[in-house]
């Protein structure tokens, strides 16, 4: 599962939770989440989490507002790795991106989750970035892999396009993504944003996102993403 949930806006935190149990996944990457609403989403849900800054949006003075990627799971979370997609960039505004990993362990086996939360403005950013996401799934020795978040690759609604550009990045990772429909904003969405990308020979069961709406819109302008799967 993946979700934006616009943490600058201060979300109902027990509804996400809510809205993340009853879709009852094993591993949530977040974007746009502070430290604390991430500590505070773990603790509702009892499950663990890790979680690494992005950037500040105001100033390390006000460093409780900073701005970041969560990983969530009921499981076992270890090999927490993170590292700058943005070089270059000032931690202090909103175009520094990072990139955040961590491996949930279940009964079955271990998820390497990586997290991303690419350039929204700059298309060349945006690829390059993606780019650098691929070649640190690349250089992982984890057997399954997947990739989430919201990718800011815009495709429209009622398209079918699977050849974007950052999407292709991740094909040379062995990563593709198996569909689905729009993510924002989320009162009327009318763009895809978010991503759940799997590896090749996984088998999609279903693929889940809300039609959207008010009751969404109050908790953040992306909808969340379920993709349920399962590999050979």
């Amino acid at each position: 599962m993946t979700w934006n949930i616009l943490g600058a806006h201060d979300p109902d935190l027990t509804a996400v939770a809510h809205a993340i149990s009853e879709r009852e996944p094993d591993v949530v990457a977040l974007q746009e989440v502070r430290r604390s609403q991430a500590r505070r989403l773990a603790r509702h849900l009892g499950w663990r989490h890790v979680w690494t800054r992005k950037h500040y949006p105001y100033s390390p003075l006000v460093w409780w507002r900073a701005e970041g990627l969560a990983v969530l799971s009921p499981w076992a979370l270890s090999g927490r790795m993170r590292t700058t997609i943005s070089p270059g960039v000032s931690t202090w505004i909103y175009k520094h991106r990072v990139l955040l990993a961590a491996t949930a362990t279940r009964r079955e086996g271990a998820l390497r989750l990586f997290v991303a939360h690419l350039a929204s403005h700059d298309a060349d950013e945006r690829i390059a970035q993606a780019r650098r996401v691929a070649d640190h799934v690349r250089a992982d020795t984890a057997a399954l892999r997947v990739v989430a978040g919201d990718l800011n690759t815009v495709t429209p609604k009622g398209s079918d396009d699977t050849e974007i550009e950052v999407v292709r990045e991740f094909r040379t990772v062995g990563l593709f993504d198996h569909g689905g429909t729009v993510t924002n904003p989320s009162i009327a969405p009318n763009q895809r944003l978010d991503y759940v990308l799997v590896p090749e020979g996984a088998h999609v069961l279903c693929t889940d996102t809300p039609t959207g709406g008010d009751t969404w819109n109050q908790l953040s302008d992306h909808l969340p993403v379920v993709v349920e799967f399962e590999v050979p």
